[in-house]
């Protein structure tokens, strides 16, 4: 098998404009094809449902949540199995994981969430004055939104909460982890010759795509942390696991909300006291043993 990290920066950057493309042909595709099935299913139109999302009233939730659900099949999980097929030799790194696999997943899960949280803070406290008033604003509309809907999807019905988890956890970890990670990484890594570099244009791009400002700085450590485990494992199966965890957590902490089973501030002061404390803690633990998929120094199975 021809060996891509050969290739020259131009293969690289053909590599990026191919992915793009498939990914915005496919994007194009699945919409139509969710709107025939919401016309097909619930007799709503295409100008109902604009209508719906442009006044934000969130009428049709069942309708939008089949749009989500094409979506998520469309924008990354799709284009990237269809990219995949057609170029050959650029191929997945995976194998199952092992039990020391999942130990140290679970270990920087909790890293991954208290920094994100911690981040979340840093945000708040310095907020984002630096940008240009447009681009401030516009992410702010699009966060804003996105959170409306999210809430929308929460409902007190079991089968919602399971569907959930497919759309709001399953989905993204897969499609995102197969697109970024495996696909638009490598990208990047071969156009700069440079590891870290590569993972930090990845991340930017992954951050800027969620449209979450408040939570920008969170999203790009995240997407560091998982293109990193991924550069060091050589195992997309343990950075999907990682963003299955991640989003499962965020998932449960909004139906804990919903049925009130937990207060908004007991879950801020949970986060704030006791998940961000031990991040930093796990962080430092695992930095001072090394304890990196290439660098097995702790655990005796190894």
């Amino acid at each position: 098998m021809k060996n891509i990290d050969l290739l020259p920066v131009r293969n690289y950057i053909g590599f990026f404009f191919l992915s793009i493309t498939i990914v915005l042909i496919v994007k194009i595709v699945f919409n139509m094809l969710a709107l025939g099935f919401i016309d097909a299913i619930w007799d709503l139109s295409s100008i109902q449902i604009f209508n719906d999302l442009n006044s934000k009233e969130f009428k049709f939730i069942y309708a939008h949540k089949a749009l989500a659900f094409f979506d998520q099949l469309g924008t990354f999980l799709v284009p990237s199995v269809i990219f995949l097929f057609l170029l050959k030799t650029f191929s997945l790194d995976y194998r199952t994981p092992n039990k020391v696999d999942l130990t140290k997943c679970l270990l920087y899960f909790v890293v991954l969430l208290g920094v994100a949280q911690l981040f979340l803070l840093i945000s708040n406290y310095v907020g984002f004055e630096f940008l240009p008033i447009e681009i401030k604003n516009f992410l702010k509309e699009q966060q804003d939104f996105n959170t409306k809907i999210q809430e929308g999807f929460i409902s007190k019905s079991f089968r919602s909460f399971l569907f959930n988890v497919l759309l709001l956890s399953i989905l993204p970890a897969i499609g995102e982890e197969l697109f970024f990670r495996g696909i638009l990484q490598k990208i990047c890594i071969g156009i700069f010759k440079n590891n870290i570099a590569g993972i930090g244009v990845t991340s930017l791009v992954f951050g800027m795509l969620h449209f979450q400002i408040e939570n920008l700085l969170s999203i790009i450590f995240a997407s560091i942390l998982l293109g990193l485990i991924y550069d060091y494992s050589k195992n997309i199966l343990l950075t999907i696991l990682l963003h299955f965890g991640f989003n499962l957590f965020s998932l449960i902490s909004m139906q804990g909300l919903k049925m009130e089973l937990i207060s908004e501030n007991n879950l801020v002061n949970f986060s704030n006291y006791v998940i961000i404390p031990v991040a930093l803690g796990m962080l430092a633990y695992l930095i001072i043993k090394k304890l990196f998929w290439k660098k097995d120094l702790f655990f005796s199975v190894d």
